[in-house]
Parts: C-alpha cells; structure tokens; sequence
C-alpha cells in the first residue's frame, strides 16, 4: 500500500535468497507458496516510491502475512538489492549492492569501467574496451569475480587482460570490500564481486528487454536483447548481445614517447577499434524440495592496441589509413566459454548449495615476429602473426551446507575445489604449460546476542598446487643465429595455508545507525606467472620474468564502518587497515638489468615485500529538497613498502566524486522517472614518493564534468527508458594514472556522447 494505504498493483516483490520474483494484484496482494522454514529477505519496488525491505522468519510451516507500506520518492536513486541471508562475512565488511539500472545509468564501456562510480571502486584499463577492476586499490588475482556461484577464471593476473564479462547480461550485484578469503578461497583477500543469479519470473509469465547504445566518441552502436519465462516453475532465458566500436578520439593531436612528440591524426587513435559479443543461455526448475539453474555462456572480444602499446611506435602505424572500423596488430581476440549448475536443496530451516562449473577461456595475442627478430624459419606460416595463445581450462566446485541451530543462532560450513590446465603456443613465450589446484574447507558461525547484536567468525584450511612444465625460447639475432634463450624451470610446489576472520554488527537509535567491525586474517597463493614467466606482456610493454621460490601472501586486515540513515540523509563511512606479509609484486629489477629481446628495456621480476594498503570511503545522499538531491563520495588509498619507503605500483589516485540530482514531478501518466543529473569528479595529482613506485609516471589531477537525462514512458503494461549523458562535457585533455596507455603518455577519451533506449516487456500465459 502506499501511504494513504491503497493499494499498489503491479509492484515488484523479490523474494531472497530464493530470487523468486511475483507481482501484486490489483488488490496490491500477492504470495509465495511452499516455502520452507527460515529467514527470507522481501524487496518490494513500485515507480516512484522508496524500495522497501522487510525480513520474515517463517516457523514450522507457519503462513505469515505482511503488510508493506511504501514511502513515496522523488529522487532517482539506485535500486539497493539484499545480499542472501547465509552466515556470511559480509554481514561485517563493508558491502555495496547495485541493481542493472546502476550500469545502464553509467554505461563506459566494460563492467569494470561502469562501476567506477562506487567509492573505493577503480579500474585498470588498456583504451575502452578492455578493463579489470580494483577494490581499494588491490586486483587481478587478489580480487575474486563470483559469477553465479562460480569463480571467474581467465587469465586475470595480467593488466592488460580485461574482465569477460556482459555488462548488459547483470540484474543484481554484491561488491565485498574486505578479506573474502574465509568462504570464496585464496584470490579473495582484496574483496569479491559477486554476480548474483537472474530473478525468477513469477509462474506463467515471460519477459524480456531490448536495449540499444549509440556512443558518439568511437562510433560506437551496441545493443541486447533478453527473453525469459516461467512455465509451471520450469524457467529460463536467453540474451544475445553485441557491441562494435572504432577507433577513440583524445582532445589531443600529440603524445610523448622518450621525449619524442609524436603525431594523433585526427584525434584519433589508432587501432583501438574493436568488437564484442556474448550469448547466454539460463534453464532451470523450481520446485518445493529445491532449486536448479543451467547456464551456458560464450563471451568474444576482438580489440586492436595502440601500436605504442607493443614496442617502439612507428611512425607508419600511426599513420591515418582512412577506416576507423578496421583492426590491425597489435589486436587481442578472447573467447571465453563457460557451462555451469547451481543447485539448492531445502531441509526444512536447513539448506544445501552445490555449484559446479567448467570454464574454457582462450587468449590470442597478435603482433608481428620481425619486432622481436622470430626467423622465418621459426614459423609455421610465413603471415603468422600469432604472437602468444593462452589455453586455460578450469574445472570448479563448491558447496556449503546452511545449518539453522537455533532462531538466532546458525551455522555455515563449506568447501572450494578447483583445477587448471594452461596450454601455450604462438612463436613468442610468457608462460609455460602449467596445471594448478586450489582447494580448501571451511566453517562460519553466526550468533544474534539480541535483535540488533550480531557476532560471526569462521576459520579456513586450504592447499594449493603449482605444476608448471620446463620451457626454454631462443633468442635470434637477424642472421638467425641463437645468440641466448629464455628459461622457465619446471616447479611442483605444494601451501599449505589458514584464515581466519570476526566480526560484529551492531545496530542502534531506532535503527538508524549501524557499527560494523571485522578483523581477519587472509591469504594467497601465488600464481605461476608470478613464479615462471619470462617474456615479454605485450599490453604492459615490457619484459617480465617471474620468480620460482615465492612463498604464500599472508594478509592481516581490519575494516571498520558505520552507517546512518535519516529522513533527510543517509550514508556510510568505513575505514580499513590491511597489512600484508610477502606481498608479490612487480617491480624494475636494481640494479637494472636488462632484456635481451629487442625493443623490450629494462626487466621487471616479482618480488616480495611486506606492504600496508589503508584507506577509507565516505559516501552520503543528502535530500536538500522533495525533488533535489546531492550525493557525493570520498575514496582514499594510501599504499606503503616498508623495504623501499615507497608506495606500491597501481595505487589509484584519491578522488571526489559529486552528483546533484533534480527529478521533477510530471502529472503526466505515462511519464515517469524524468531526471537531470550534473556529476563533477575530482582526481588528486599521484607523485611524490608516498603516491607512487620508481617504475611509474606520475600523474597530474584532473577533474571531469559529466550531464546526464532521462525518463521512463508507460504504454499500457510495457516500459520504454530513454537516457543520455554527455561524459567528459569538456573535452578536457587528462591521464587516468591506472590506464596501461599512461606509460607512453596517451590521455583518455575525449567528449563522448551516449544514448541509450531499453524496451521492458512482459506478459503471462494461459492456464
């Protein structure tokens, strides 16, 4: 009901853990069947009114009714979505939720780059296609992607290797800013991204959306399409989508290599054009006893590099050829492919949850053998251009079993496997052929001393495998004469390693505020590119050599937050301390060796150092009037190696981030949801000894303008959202100091143009 309590129809009630979904009649009713007992979460959403969420215990087979009243709203906010309701870390770390209107709200290109809004959220990134992201300035195989219950595996330790994944193909999303190492496994120590499952439609009806991307900056048109259905609580979907891009413009006719001005023609740059593709299909049951979902997924990306991104710049690559679309070397082409099962059983307040996956992910590097003197005579096909392949097939399980004590009282214990097998090939060498394991058990409990005092801890036991293969690549001279080689040894190295975390939750004055506290203690086994790699990484431009007898990362965090809500203001402040035991890192060697490839300078080695990451987050949103809002977050990262006085490489740059938010009250009833929202970010200058490592550039600040619109039209049951943004309002020339282009001094994109149309319909089926 709303406030004057009549009745809302057609409102959205979700169901969690079970992401059941139904809709409200035209009495504002509705119901859930043949539940269990145990704790749900429901998240009730209508046009124009606060999301409310209300938690229901249910009690030996007991119906429980509920009566939800809903706030009216006339600010544009993003839906907040409940995590599941298992004794999970969470409950004590710091943790956003966003819904798929946050990435349609801020499109840039990759899931990675789209959440940057977030405080304490980054990205590195390789032009506009390609993008990893970073929490609290920790990445790569410190950041776990938890997509649908199943670690995202795909050669995530490089910086130049973006994350495969469909930012159109994401409805509900949880971001961990803490050690997850306890219940996700060795790589979770910086935090997780968990990409949670699709809601299930309520039975007997369909729906889907159509959306379309125009960007004006690269000529960029992408578009998706998803239709889902539930039939007798036999559900499914199925979404195709595709983006094709050209080559970016930068507010600059020049950049800096060496010292040398080389010329951008047309504000171009080239070969950065690029094309992606995904298609997943979902299939699953839904049933009194349990739960099952099927997912298949291809994900392909085609993107050129700049030329300065892979050698010396010369000057004919750099050349306008007259086709924008085209892609020439250096390119990257990844096709990622994924076949994975959830399954949930419920025994009464009790549940089981067994996920289980096989992952195929195949990288190809392309450039040409004459950079790096390959012989002809080295090559299987004269035109050969294939550089570096990377085969990395990845089997997966986990399953943890959910045991409800007593009302306030449950506990969680678990187990994670997983196995990999990574083939190389290509007339170049990085890694070589290298199978590993990780596997480990756990145990969370979680006890509720009274309605607003929760305690929880866990502790984890965990092996790992490295089992990587002898390599040795000759080196050429140009009259193809062996004048050196590069080794990788053989190793079979076994850790052994265990975490622990705990933590509070408390909640105070009338529910308006909430302390959080967690301390634990984290690890990570080291990966074989950190110990056996020795080649040139095309996309970071320089020869890397990795170091064999690497011990295991221990981590020591501490993260404090506390969180405030009343009518006029709401937000959080949180605040961490993380203090690493043999960090791994990469750094130039000293004294300064250098590569015996040409073109290739001087060599970096991974090494290890104790190091301390602190930082903290604020963020608020302030409703200064009924239909004006302001909202801003602050992020600060400060990195230290105790050994060298410095700070760690890829440190993001603190930042200010602000939007004020008008959203006026049409009368119109088919016109909804209208906004304008003016957004300004501030990025601190990164120099100086505590900002940045001895391998890096410093980085000026800069600041970004960004105007964006938008409103919802209804046409009977259907929904039609039409949005635009203007990024980067004036082509302001700047260097992202995380961007893998910042090394040879070439600014991000300039003035950029964005709109977007996304058609939602639905329906339901004769009975």
């Amino acid at each position: 009901m709303d406030e004057h309590r009549h009745p809302l129809p057609a409102a959205n009630v979700l169901l969690l853990p079970d992401s059941l979904l139904e809709v409200t009649n035209d009495q504002g009713r509705f119901s859930f069947r043949d539940l269990k007992d145990g704790s749900y979460q429901l998240s009730t959403s209508y046009i124009g009114y606060l999301t409310d969420t209300t938690t229901i215990k249910l009690r030996k087979g007991q119906t429980k009714q509920v009566k939800i009243n809903l706030k009216p709203s006339d600010i544009l906010l993003g839906t907040i979505v409940v995590s599941e309701e298992h004794a999970k870390q969470e409950e004590t770390l710091q943790a956003d939720h966003f819904h798929e209107d946050f990435i349609h709200e801020n499109l840039n290109g990759t899931f990675a780059k789209s959440i940057e809004k977030l405080p304490g959220i980054s990205a590195i990134n390789v032009g506009v296609g390609i993008a990893k992201p970073v929490i609290r300035g920790l990445s790569s195989n410190r950041i776990i992607v938890n997509h649908q219950g199943i670690k995202q595996e795909s050669q995530q330790w490089g910086s130049d290797h973006g994350l495969e994944i469909d930012q159109f193909d994401v409805e509900n999303v949880e971001i961990i800013k803490g050690p997850g190492s306890l219940q996700y496994g060795s790589d979770g120590l910086g935090g997780v991204i968990n990409i949670m499952p699709d809601k299930i439609l309520p039975e007997n009806t369909f729906a889907g959306t159509i959306l379309g991307v125009r960007k004006s900056n690269n000529d960029h048109w992408g578009g998706s399409a998803k239709l889902g259905f539930n039939v007798h609580n036999c559900f499914g979907s199925v979404r195709y989508s595709h983006q094709n891009f050209a080559d970016y413009q930068v507010p600059s006719t020049l950049f800096s290599y060496n010292g040398i001005e080389l010329p951008i023609e047309n504000n171009r740059l080239k070969n950065t054009a690029g094309r992606e593709s995904n298609i997943s299909v979902n299939m699953g049951l839904n049933k009194p006893w349990g739960i099952t979902r099927l997912l298949y997924s291809h994900y392909s990306l085609d993107a050129g590099l700049f030329s300065g991104a892979v050698g010396i710049p010369r000057s004919y690559a750099l050349n306008d050829d007259g086709n924008y679309r085209d892609l020439d070397v250096p390119q990257q082409k990844v096709d990622h492919y994924r076949f994975s099962m959830n399954q949930v059983f419920f025994f009464g307040t009790n549940h089981l949850v067994i996920d289980a996956g096989f992952q195929r992910n195949l990288r190809r590097e392309l450039t040409e053998p004459e950079f790096h003197s390959i012989p002809l005579s080295q090559l299987q096909d004269p035109n050969d251009k294939l550089a570096i392949e990377l085969l990395l097939e990845t089997f997966s399980i986990a399953s943890h079993y959910e045991h409800q004590i007593r009302a306030d009282w449950k506990n969680i214990v678990g187990l994670n496997a997983q196995w990999q097998r990574n083939e190389r090939g290509g007339f170049e060498f990085l890694l070589p052929n290298f199978r590993t394991f990780r596997g480990g058990v756990y145990s969370i409990t979680q006890k509720e001393l009274s309605d607003d005092w929760l305690v929880n801890g866990g502790l984890r036991l965990d092996l790992g495998n490295n089992d990587t293969d002898f390599y040795r690549q000759y080196i050429w001279n140009s009259n193809e004469t062996i004048i050196d080689s590069l080794l990788s040894p053989a190793t079979d190295d076994l850790f052994v390693n265990w975490s622990a975390s705990i933590g509070t939750n408390y909640t105070f004055w009338q529910d308006r505020w909430t302390l959080k506290a967690n301390f634990g203690k984290s690890f990570r086994v080291p990966y074989p590119a950190e110990t056996v790699s020795n080649g040139i990484h095309h996309g970071t431009f320089r020869h890397e050599v990795g170091t064999p007898d690497l011990a295991t990362e221990h981590g020591y965090q501490l993260d404090l937050g506390t969180y405030w809500n009343y009518d006029k203001i709401a937000g959080s402040f949180s605040t961490y301390f993380n203090y690493f035991d043999n960090y791994i890192y990469l750094g130039p060697t000293f004294p300064a060796r250098f590569s015996p490839l040409p073109e290739a300078g001087q060599i970096f080695q991974y090494r290890q150092d104790d190091a301390i990451y602190t930082g903290f987050e604020l963020q608020y949103d302030w409703q200064v009037l009924s239909q004006l809002s302001f909202n801003q977050s602050v992020d600060f990262v400060q990195s230290y190696n105790p050994k060298t006085s410095l700070a760690l490489p890829f440190t993001p740059q603190p930042s200010i981030r602000t939007d004020l938010n008008f959203s006026p009250y049409l009368k119109s009833p088919w016109l909804e949801e209208s906004y304008v929202e003016l957004s300004h970010q501030y990025h601190m200058a990164a120099f100086g000894n505590l900002r940045i490592d001895r391998s890096e550039t410093s980085t000026p600040a800069y600041q970004l303008w960004d105007i964006s619109l938008g409103t919802t039209i209804h046409v009977a049951e259907q929904e039609l959202e039409l949005k635009a943004q203007v990024q980067n309002i004036f082509n302001t020339e700047y260097f992202a100091h995380l961007s893998r282009y910042r090394i040879i001094n070439v600014p991000e994109q300039g003035r950029n143009f964005v709109l977007t149309a996304r058609l939602k319909f639905g329906g339901g089926f004769g009975h």
